[in-house]
């Protein structure tokens, strides 16, 4: 009878039939019944459980829990069922360790660090700097003070070299505790001199206290930013006025000495504002140069008062364009003026309720220096009336040579009045005068042409003749009505709201590039040079869109793709081995002539071998061809791989 071997869960083994050996089930060599020369076979199996299967090279046919001593990494691993994991133990080595177990821990001998792995991830215990990068660390200490006490700091090394310590409270070093770097403090009255340790972090200065060299906090802290004044108040940048930039303040400055505020360039003083006994004097100290009195108007800077040093003479406005601005000088009270009073500018207002003038004759156009203009020297002279209601202008204006009036003339005074041109009538209250053979009328027969501010009406044609300006303006109060009929010879548009022509958009819309994309799969032979496919692609495109429809020099561009596959196949073997994906057992049995045969007692698929996959590989290539149409067919020009 063969044995049947067991797992320790109960699970089967193997069926061992007699005198024969199982060497495949596990890395023991399983004995059957009634086999010759097991002595030596039992023998091997103790020494392999001994030294736990020591080798380089893991056991080719382990069971969930078996022990195997790995001799390269030196170290006893157990099977899990799928990988050998280590059991337990500290790796000492410069890179890191696979298979690793919770609680392993690693020592990288290369930069002195101690790992432990936490199942999933290896975190660093310590220390946080490499070998190579010297002590970088905060260090716990103890410090001796003045009187014999131990403190307790904190230490910053950053390379090896002790950057500032940590105190919790201020305190004296004797000198014979004294700290590497560490200055000793100048107010000390011991000598000699005492390192002191202030409450806070105190810098360790290699290279001295000041200077580039030594250690400087970066950047800004939020405390940093303020003072505070006696009362604990802070006091930000903007409560402090620069020196040396220009600054603003919301509060007032007050001056308290006589000399007051002085303004200068350099090391000369130009102004200033001072007192002198119980006046108030603003000054000039530079000899000879005029004193300004300046404002803002708008964007632009004007002189108020002048004073000319060397002319003894002060203005107002001196600098004013009277054309453009209006300034004014406001009097309360009577102005008494000794001598001639002349008035420059524009305008001379006299805000009177009585004007009276000795002068039976009132000259307009005179001039400062007693010259008299010409006609386009005077144009717009003669007498305004202001109103409310709009004024009543009566002026002389050079381009029509003639005296204009904004209002009527009502002659009421006298019977039968009429308006004479060099003693001819030319109207009355009734009718044009005899003299008058052309007028301006609202209703008039039939005309064959008429001219109209620059306008030529002349049968069916309507032309610009003359003026400044280009064109013909319509202003249209509702939609222009062109009686269903063409609008013909008008230029091709070139400003956006131009109207465009049916022969511009078709042009337009011809002229644009043809875009177009399809499978060339079959058509593109040779991927490595798609040129040498253009004629097929082309083909194509002439099939789709013919350069017959498109004008000459049309651009076509055309994407083509081509997809190729890779096919891949395996071989599934059938035996009664192992190895292969079905595997038969066998079991003795009692045959009629009283001897034992072997018949098929199982068939069972190997798991390792039944699922075999094949891949698939796809390869897509995209090329843009460019073609250019001559009016019948379409010309290659370039290609390009996407």
């Amino acid at each position: 009878m063969s044995y049947r071997i067991n797992r320790t869960d109960g699970e089967l083994l193997v069926d061992l039939t007699d005198g024969n050996i199982d060497t495949t089930s596990t890395n023991l060599t399983l004995i059957g019944k009634n086999y010759q020369g097991f002595g030596e076979l039992v023998n091997e199996n103790f020494v392999k459980l001994l030294e736990n299967f020591a080798s380089t090279a893991q056991p080719s046919n382990p069971v969930t829990g078996q022990v195997w001593y790995d001799k390269q990494d030196q170290r006893l691993k157990v099977f899990n069922g799928t990988i050998f994991k280590s059991a337990s133990g500290t790796f000492v080595q410069s890179s890191q360790p696979t298979n690793l177990t919770t609680g392993d821990l690693w020592v990288d001998n290369s930069n002195n660090k101690l790992y432990i792995f936490d199942g999933t991830d290896l975190t660093l215990v310590g220390p946080n700097y490499n070998a190579g990068q010297g002590k970088t660390t905060f260090e716990a200490a103890s410090q001796i003070d003045s009187i014999n006490i131990q403190r307790q700091i904190l230490k910053l090394f950053l390379g090896g070299i002790l950057i500032g310590i940590y105190s919790p409270l201020t305190f004296y070093i004797p000198t014979e505790f004294a700290i590497t770097g560490l200055s000793v403090d100048q107010s000390d009255i011991n000598n000699p001199k005492r390192q002191r340790l202030y409450k806070g972090f105190n810098i360790v200065n290699q290279a001295g206290e000041t200077g580039t060299d030594g250690f400087w906090w970066r950047g800004t802290a939020s405390n940093a930013k303020f003072l505070l004044d006696d009362a604990n108040n802070k006091k930000s940048s903007n409560d402090f006025m620069p020196r040396t930039a220009t600054a603003e303040t919301t509060g007032n400055i007050i001056i308290r000495n006589s000399e007051g505020l002085a303004i200068g360039v350099g090391t000369d003083t130009y102004a200033g504002l001072r007192i002198l006994g119980n006046d108030t004097y603003l000054e000039n100290f530079r000899s000879n140069a005029d004193f300004n009195l300046r404002t803002r108007v708008g964007n632009s800077v004007i002189n108020v008062l002048n004073v000319d040093t060397d002319q003894y003479k002060m203005s107002l406005f001196k600098d004013i364009n009277y054309s453009t601005l209006q300034p004014k000088l406001d009097v309360t009270g009577d102005v008494n003026v000794v001598g001639n009073l002349t008035v420059g500018g524009n305008t001379t207002y006299l805000d009177t309720t009585t004007l009276r003038v000795e002068d039976k004759n009132i000259e307009l156009g005179y001039t400062s220096t007693g010259t008299q203009g010409d006609d386009t020297a005077v144009d717009g002279g003669g007498l305004t009336l202001k109103s409310s209601q709009g004024s009543k202008d009566l002026s002389w204006v050079n381009s029509t040579d003639s005296w204009t009036c904004n209002q009527h003339f009502n002659l009421t005074t006298i019977t039968n009045p009429e308006y004479k041109i060099n003693g001819t009538t030319v109207l009355t209250a009734t009718g044009l005068g005899g003299q008058v053979v052309s007028s301006s009328l609202t209703s008039v027969g039939t005309l064959t042409e008429l001219t109209v501010d620059y306008v030529k009406i002349d049968s069916a044609t309507i032309e610009r003749v003359t003026g400044s300006g280009t064109g013909l303006n319509i202003t249209a109060r509702g939609p222009l009505v062109v009686d269903n009929q063409r609008i013909t010879t008008v230029a091709d548009p070139i400003a956006v709201q131009d109207v465009a022509t049916k022969n511009y958009v078709d042009n337009t819309l011809a002229n644009q590039a043809v875009y177009i994309s399809f499978d060339a799969s079959g058509i593109i032979t040779d991927t490595a040079n798609p040129a040498g496919s253009a004629t097929g692609v082309r083909d194509i495109l002439q099939s789709i869109i013919s350069a017959g429809t498109k004008p000459n020099g049309t651009v076509a561009k055309v994407v083509a793709t081509t997809t190729t596959f890779a096919n891949a196949t395996f071989t599934l073997d059938i035996s009664t081995g192992n190895s292969t994906v079905l595997q038969k057992s066998f079991a003795t049995v009692r045959n009629s002539s009283g001897g034992t045969t072997s018949v098929v007692q199982d068939i069972a698929v190997n798991t390792g071998q039944a699922n075999q996959t094949a891949s698939l590989s796809v390869t897509t290539n995209r090329f843009l061809y460019t073609f250019t149409g001559n009016g019948s067919t379409w010309n290659y020009s370039t290609v390009a791989t996407l």
